[in-house]
């Protein structure tokens, strides 16, 4: 778990990155800068950082930041009852990103 300290570091490395793509946030959703770690405790190596603009049932806008070297862990959103699974949609406003995707056919699901 992240310090005050710690969080705070993170999200003023997260404003700068923002404030380089050219988007604007409100003081509201910059005090609400996410670090996820995804249970590994160490979001500097496997980890990213987001701002939730909308996260209701099947539908979520989010802006998400991976610092140079950082890694978001191969992750899953699987289907709910007889709801889909999540889907995602990736853009790189700056820099470059490299997203590897597993698809499996549905006769293996």
């Amino acid at each position: 778990m992240l310090t005050k300290a710690q969080l705070e570091e993170f999200r003023k490395k997260v404003r700068d990155y923002f404030e380089k793509a050219g988007i604007a946030l409100t003081s509201k959703e910059e005090e609400a800068i996410e670090v996820a770690d995804f249970g590994l405790s160490r979001p500097e190596v496997f980890g990213l950082e987001l701002v939730v603009y909308v996260n209701i049932a099947r539908c979520c806008a989010k802006e998400l930041v991976l610092f140079p070297g950082q890694i978001c862990p191969e992750h899953r959103h699987p289907p709910v009852n007889s709801e889909p699974g999540e889907e995602e949609r990736s853009q790189a406003h700056t820099g470059c990103l490299r997203e590897y995707v597993r698809i499996i056919p549905r006769h293996l699901k």
